[in-house]
Order: structure tokens, then sequence, then C-alpha cells
């Protein structure tokens, strides 16, 4: 498999793991990711963020988006 589709996977499996713990649509998950730079984040920093368990990224990107200023807990995409 090429690195390229290696690093789709990683980040679908990580919008998945986001949406099922903030009870979001996979869409809604990855419009909220992409708008707080979470997709970036997950891009830019693959070669260790594909080391780590989901529980650890999905620390991380909810890190990133409180220093981004918003609080996903209270998001509605509704």
């Amino acid at each position: 498999m090429s690195e390229q589709k290696r690093k789709i996977g990683f980040t679908v499996a990580c919008v998945n793991e986001f949406a099922n713990r903030h009870r979001l649509s996979s869409k809604e998950a990855f419009q909220y990711l992409f708008q707080f730079k979470g997709i970036a984040f997950i891009k830019e920093n693959y070669d260790v963020e594909h080391t780590l368990d989901f529980e650890t990224v999905l620390e991380d990107l909810g890190i990133l988006c409180k220093k981004m200023g918003v609080h996903y807990e209270i998001i509605s995409w509704k």
C-alpha cells in the first residue's frame, strides 16, 4: 500500500473515531475537524500520530481544538 493511501486511511479512521466519541456523523466530524484545523494537524503530524493509539490522537485533536477556542462538546452541526 502506498504511503498516501495509508495517510488517507488513517485520516478516515481518526474522523470516524472522533465522530463516534462525540456522537456526530462522519460528515459532521470531518467538517468540524477541517474547519478547526484538525485535518491539517493529522496531515502535518502523521509520522508521529499514526504510531499512537486513537485515545491519544483524540486527546491531541481536543487540545488543538481548545487552542482554536472551540469546545466540540457544545458544537452542533445540525
